[in-house]
This record gives structure tokens, sequence and C-alpha cells, in this order.
């Protein structure tokens, strides 16, 4: 999984500040401003700074929670106009399991033979890709505002979600904390 941020809101502070402003006056510290209004619960003043990240080598699994996100703009890989390469992500517990992977290895087989032998039968790359497994690798741009971003981060990040959509959401904590501290550090 590689996850990358690629463009995000470098003044979030100032600018999520004196949007603030708006509702609490625009005479003081910004970055105070900012701190006071999420600690009354005022998260709505996210909205105005973003966050964009290039997400890959994830499966389609992972790929349709992300996709589920309110307010997001996201961009997936095509499989209808990208040839599918057949690298599949296998869970561990999968790969622990010498049966379970052992009958994985088979199916992930059987689906690449079907989806090759539909293309050469002339079937379209959109209508043989329904046999192609979840697990199948894909990649993704997401953007979204930094309060969607925080929504996302507590439902995602908590120990009991999915481990691969976690390990994203846990990914991109870490890269947002960085840029910006002020809002971002307290999930850590």
């Amino acid at each position: 999984m590689k996850v990358e941020l690629i463009d995000y809101t470098s003044n979030a502070v100032e600018v999520i500040g004196k949007a603030a402003g708006q509702c609490y006056g625009l005479v003081g510290n910004n970055s105070r401003r900012v701190s006071c209004a999420l600690k009354s619960g005022h998260d709505s003043i996210l909205r105005f700074a973003y966050a964009t990240f290039n997400i890959s080598e994830i499966s389609l699994a992972c790929s349709h929670q992300l996709v589920r996100i309110a307010h997001a703009g996201i961009l997936q890989m095509s499989f209808r106009h990208v040839e599918a390469d057949f690298h599949v992500i296998v869970p561990d517990a999968i790969k622990m399991d010498n049966e379970s992977f052992t009958r994985f290895h088979i199916l992930n087989e059987y689906s690449e033979e079907f989806y090759k032998a539909a293309r050469r039968n002339g079937i379209k790359k959109e209508d043989a890709r329904y046999g192609l497994l979840v697990g199948t690798e894909t990649s993704l741009s997401i953007t979204g505002n930094f309060q969607m971003w925080k929504h996302f981060l507590k439902l995602r990040t908590d120990s009991a979600a999915q481990w691969e959509i976690r390990a994203v959401a846990l990914n991109i904590q870490s890269q947002l904390a960085t840029v910006a501290p002020e809002i971002f550090l307290d999930n850590l």
C-alpha cells in the first residue's frame, strides 16, 4: 500500500482561522480561534482547508470503503480503460492458513484465466472485469476538506476497522498530523 499526500492547504490554520472569524469575530489570533472552535465542537470550520492523496496498491475491497466517504472527490483506476495486471492483495489471515491460501491462489488463477479468455473471446474489459476478485489491486486519487478527513479518521483508525482501510487511514493521519498538527495531532 502506498499513500502519498500530493496537495493540501499549506497555511490551513490561517485560512480556517480567518473563515472562523465570521462566527467568532475577526479580531484575535487565528491559531487560538481555531483551537477554541474545535474544542467547542465547531468542526465545520475545517471545511475551508483540504488535502489530496494518491493511494495505490490497495484492493478493490479497500477502495469500496473509500468511495463511500461522503463529500470526497475520488478518481479511481478504470478497469474499462486500463488492462488488469492481476496483482492481488492477500490478507495475512489467509496467508497464515495453508488451506485457505492454497484455495485463494487457485481462485485467483481461475479469475485471471477467466478474464484473459473472456478478452480473447471479444468480451469488453468492462464485462470481463466481473470475474476479478475484490482483492484485485487498484489505485485512486481522493480529495476532501479537513472536516471530512477528521470524520474519516475517527471511523477508520478505530481498532475495529477492517485491517486494510485502517492501515490507509493511519498513514493518512500521520501525514496530515505533519502538515496540520494543530488540527490532526490530537488524532494520534
